[in-house]
């Protein structure tokens, strides 16, 4: 067999994925040095309507690999250092909670103004995951302006570098920082840095009224049923949140992780490809506290989370440990292996939160079997 039948072999194992313990849809790209070289789709992306190359799904958190890309080419562009202090461009979050506020610890509150653009890109500034629990967020139609400033006044959970904890709203104060560096929104540097010079013609923040019926629509959203419904809502569509904001195909976010690997496109200098795939944690343990996940080393890069010696990972037992990921709430994962310059998309319409013990071993059945047939 030729690698792309092989690949193609190893794609069809979604179609197995599509039930009432799984997903209604799935998509799934393989990038290899430079080329798509297998892609299946399987499935609905809504009711009555089939899962093809231009169904749009919602990322949630791979958004943050892009947001993170973004963040470098404005490094990169001497906007800003990554050891710089967030709080030099946000004074708010350099104040932080009230000195009476619930959860606020002075001698941790003492340290916030040494956090840096650095820390927060790779989750050890600190903060917690986000501002509640899942099911306690987005209760009231705020904006997001609201929200950052609710971020950016959360109380620290652990010393600046001390403990990798993903962070949600670290992502929001790095939107904010952007913003009071450049006079623009996160997305704006986006599409300017990183969308146009790639091709991407299929990402968006909040998708436009022309591309709508092709977004998938993800099952077991938090509030389903409200005009907060997470992901499918306008109101989320609007929010744009830098840390979950994004929609895009398959197609488009294995290009964007090809970016990173040999054969790819460039919108960075290889100085900035390593600061974002090699770990930037120096070792500190932790991990992502919604998935009930804790390393002994976090390993962490700048947007990318980094494989390491992890075991029982959603990238499987065959991609190298120089593997840079992320996976996603509403059911998404994308990975890419320098070691055989292969990227993994694969995208579902469920959330993850609803179907975690089916679709972990699934992400890793599915990354071995792609791994093995471009060996």
């Amino acid at each position: 067999m030729s690698e792309r039948e092989r690949v193609a072999a190893a794609l069809a194992a979604i179609e197995e994925w599509i039930g009432p313990q799984g997903p209604p849809g799935v998509g799934a790209v393989v990038w290899r040095r430079g080329d798509i070289i297998g892609e299946r789709y399987a499935g609905e992306a809504r009711p009555g309507v089939a899962v093809g190359p231009e169904t749009i799904f919602p990322l949630a958190s791979v958004t943050k690999p892009v947001a993170a890309a973004t963040i470098l080419t404005l490094v990169e562009a001497g906007i800003f250092g990554l050891d710089e202090t967030a709080g030099r461009y946000v004074p708010d979050f350099r104040t932080g909670p009230p000195r009476d506020a619930p959860g606020a610890d002075p001698a941790l509150e003492q340290l916030r103004a040494t956090i840096t653009i650095r820390q927060l890109l790779c989750h050890v500034s600190g903060l917690p995951e986000d501002v509640a629990g899942r099911l306690g967020r987005f209760t009231t139609p705020a904006t997001l302006d609201q929200i950052v400033d609710v971020m950016c006044r959360l109380p620290l959970e652990s010393a600046p570098g001390a403990e990798l904890r993903y962070s949600n709203a670290g992502y929001g104060v790095l939107g904010r920082v952007v913003e009071r560096a450049t006079d623009r929104p996160l997305w704006g540097a986006a599409r300017e840095n990183v969308f146009a010079p790639l091709g991407l013609r299929n990402v968006f923040p909040g998708p436009p009224a022309d591309a709508l019926p092709r977004v998938a629509h993800l099952a077991d959203a938090t509030h389903a049923g409200t005009a907060l419904e997470t992901y499918n809502s306008p109101y989320w569509r609007g929010l744009q949140a830098p840390w979950a904001g994004l929609y895009g195909t398959p197609r488009d976010l294995a290009r964007f992780a090809g970016a990173f690997l040999p054969g790819g496109d460039r919108i960075m200098s290889a100085a900035g490809i390593r600061a974002m795939t090699a770990d930037q944690t120096d070792g500190a343990p932790g991990g992502v506290e919604s998935a009930r996940v804790v390393w002994p080393v976090g390993r962490w890069g700048l947007g990318w989370e980094v494989k390491g010696d992890k075991r029982r990972h959603w990238t499987g037992e065959l991609t190298s440990a120089a593997t840079f990921c992320h996976f996603g709430h509403a059911g998404t994962l994308l990975w890419a292996d320098p070691a055989t310059g292969t990227a993994l998309a694969v995208f579902a319409n469920r959330a993850v939160s609803h179907m975690w013990t089916f679709i972990l071993d699934r992400w890793a059945r599915l990354s071995n079997a792609v791994s093995a047939a471009v060996s």
